[in-house]
């Protein structure tokens, strides 16, 4: 009966490349296009997830929605509306979903430019996306109805 959602979603859109098994335990929230509320969403991240997420996996996911949210902020300026979080506790990892609507831009692909020779020629940003990549177990994206969808998860 838990996976009603889940069944729904396969049937109203193309089935999700990361399927979460939920146990029940899941949280939408909706954060607004602005540095501050990702800075709250963060506080209610771990004040919400620390009871039932070892500490070590919390962080990583912390880290990797924060960067992935400041992005969508900071880069995708035709980006419009609210940005919603779907968060979901399954047995063994803890799933997240980032939806906004924008032009597609594939995160899993997206490649830095070089660092540079020394410090004076580095150049500041373009580290995130390869941090996500490095903490996460599973990073995914789609595009549909104009809607970037951004799939993480971390097992745990």
């Amino acid at each position: 009966m838990g996976g009603w959602r889940e069944r729904w979603r396969a049937w109203w859109r193309k089935p999700q490349t990361v399927t979460p098994v939920s146990t029940g335990v899941v949280w939408r929230l909706r954060v607004d296009r602005d540095r501050a509320a990702i800075g709250r969403f963060n506080e209610r991240l771990e004040t919400t997830l620390l009871p039932s997420v070892p500490e070590a996996a919390l962080r990583a996911i912390q880290i990797s929605v924060d960067e992935l949210l400041t992005n969508v902020l900071m880069h995708a300026q035709q980006a419009s509306g609210a940005i919603d979080i779907q968060l979901a506790r399954s047995p063994g990892a803890v799933d997240a979903t980032i939806e906004y609507l924008a032009e597609p831009f594939d995160p899993t692909t997206w490649k830095p430019l070089p660092m540079g020779d020394s410090i004076q020629s580095a150049r500041i940003g373009g580290r995130g996306i390869p941090l996500v990549r490095q903490l996460m177990d599973e990073f995914r994206y789609q595009h549909i109805d104009g809607r970037n969808i951004v799939e993480l998860r971390k097992k745990c």
